[in-house]
């Protein structure tokens, strides 16, 4: 279980700095805000895959569902640092 739980630690904290060096320069979130939004985002769909897979033996936590889902979860936080938000007034012309 702990090892586990590590795993998802480490795949979180990478895809959150993946997130932010590929999200654009002007727009880079906080190096701590990507790198906890990678995790929570890894934990989430690794529990999300655990409830919904089958269960491994001995009641084992990273099954393979569990690690198609914490994959998601860390690419969507890649996503989300990379994808360009829109931000208040963006659309209106500037005088």
């Amino acid at each position: 279980m702990v090892v586990g739980v590590a795993t998802l630690v480490v795949l979180g904290a990478v895809a959150g700095v993946v997130g932010l060096l590929l999200s654009p320069r002007r727009r880079r979130a906080a190096p701590s805000t990507a790198v906890l939004l990678g995790v929570v985002l890894a934990f989430a769909g690794g529990f999300a895959g655990y409830l919904l897979g089958p269960k491994g033996g001995a009641g084992a936590f990273l099954t393979g569902p569990a690690w198609a889902g914490a994959a998601a979860g860390a690419l969507l936080a890649v996503v989300l640092l990379v994808l360009p938000l829109r931000r208040r007034g963006a659309g209106r012309a500037r005088p």
